[in-house]
């Protein structure tokens, strides 16, 4: 019985050691299993929170699917179209300069991939471009932004008829100030309207493609103290003031000056919605043109002299096709033409598509490039300040 008691005991204890042995073991492994599951399910969340879906909890049925489609038309329009056009002209420039020889299979799918993938990308870039031109209201966002104009510019004559001296403190203190000022009226003012544009960009007020007219121009007219650290340190540089505060005056010069700022303002957000306008018509005919360049090299039938189809008169067709509609209706009335190439008329499907862009080309003139026109005869003077 003596002996038996130690060997129990050292039986026991190796026992306990092996359990302990194999527990560790075992926590370890589910250790790593639920750092792996808790890592895959961060990542996995991470990209639900970018393209727009549900948690996962949430989205137990095909019903509760849900797109960011504002995030998807800006990364489409942004990034996916102008990229894909830019390695189109890369590829192109590199094979007309280098010639290098190709397989005749790998040529034949590249040109199948330019007709799908950019005819494609026209449709939506046609798509997008009228659901913008509609979202955006260009007669009411003209109007208002003309509006707003209008109040700042009578606004800043009035603060111009003020200038001088009436006798009276404040008349002295606004001569003193356009003294001192006058060598920096123009870096005051160009500092505190990049501090503002900032501050609207960053509140994303202006996020293309459905920015908050509201909002941007509540926050021009709006007085942010917040915004005057760029003039507090030119003023501190600029001007004497002894024993005075810097943001006090500061304040001040941003109360004379406002109407200027907010003109330059402005004419900031008109000429961002007028660029934006522009870079989507552009790069929407870049897509058409990449599209019926690949069409000519699938199908030798859509244009006539086949031995004439080069991308320079490809771009020249487009620009012709362009110019038959709206106001330049008078080329295809006197029969006029600058393509040295002729569609085929029994290209049925080619020769729609190009009807379709044709279309396009005269609604989006008509109904964006009238309006911007029509406001820039009026407010000239204002944009060239």
């Amino acid at each position: 019985m003596g002996q038996k008691g130690p060997s129990r005991f050292v039986t026991g204890a190796a026992r306990a050691s092996g359990c302990a042995s194999v527990m560790s073991v075992g926590c370890a492994s589910v250790m790593s299993v639920v750092g792996w599951r808790r890592a895959c399910a961060g990542i996995n969340t991470y990209a639900r929170e970018l393209f727009g879906f549900p948690p996962e909890g949430r989205a137990a049925y095909p019903t509760d699917f849900h797109m960011d489609w504002l995030r998807l038309i800006r990364f489409l329009t942004q990034y996916v179209a102008p990229g894909l056009a830019a390695v189109v002209v890369v590829a192109e420039i590199i094979g007309w300069l280098l010639g290098a020889p190709v397989s005749p299979s790998v040529t034949h799918a590249y040109h199948y991939l330019l007709l799908i993938v950019f005819s494609l990308l026209t449709a939506i870039m046609i798509g997008i471009c009228g659901w913008i031109v509609c979202l955006w209201d260009l007669d009411r966002l003209f109007f208002k932004l003309e509006s707003k104009i209008d109040s700042q510019i009578a606004a800043l004559k009035s603060k111009s008829g003020e200038t001088g001296n009436d006798g009276t403190l404040l008349g002295r203190a606004r001569e003193l100030l356009n003294k001192v000022m006058k060598g920096s009226r123009a870096m005051a003012v160009s500092a505190i309207e990049k501090s503002y544009w900032i501050d609207i960009n960053a509140g994303g007020a202006l996020a293309f493609p459905k920015p908050n007219i509201t909002a941007a121009v509540d926050q021009i007219e709006k007085s942010r103290r917040d915004l005057l650290a760029p003039l507090t340190q030119i003023v501190s540089r600029t001007v004497p003031l002894g024993s005075i505060s810097a943001p006090i005056v500061s304040r001040l010069i941003f109360m004379y000056f406002a109407p200027e700022i907010k003109v330059r303002l402005y004419r900031r957000l008109l000429l961002r919605f007028l660029s934006q306008l522009g870079a989507l018509f552009v790069l929407t005919a870049i897509c058409f043109y990449i599209s019926i360049l690949g069409w000519s090299r699938v199908s030798g039938s859509v244009f006539f002299s086949q031995a004439a189809v080069s991308p320079i008169s490809i771009a020249l067709y487009q620009l012709d096709l362009m110019l038959r509609g709206a106001l330049f209706d008078f080329m295809e009335h006197t029969r006029q033409s600058i393509s040295p190439i002729a569609v085929n008329r029994n290209a049925t499907a080619f020769l729609y598509y190009t009807l379709v862009f044709r279309m396009f080309v005269t609604i989006y003139v008509m109904s964006s490039l009238f309006r911007v026109l029509r406001f820039v005869l009026r407010r000239w003077r204002v944009l060239l300040r």
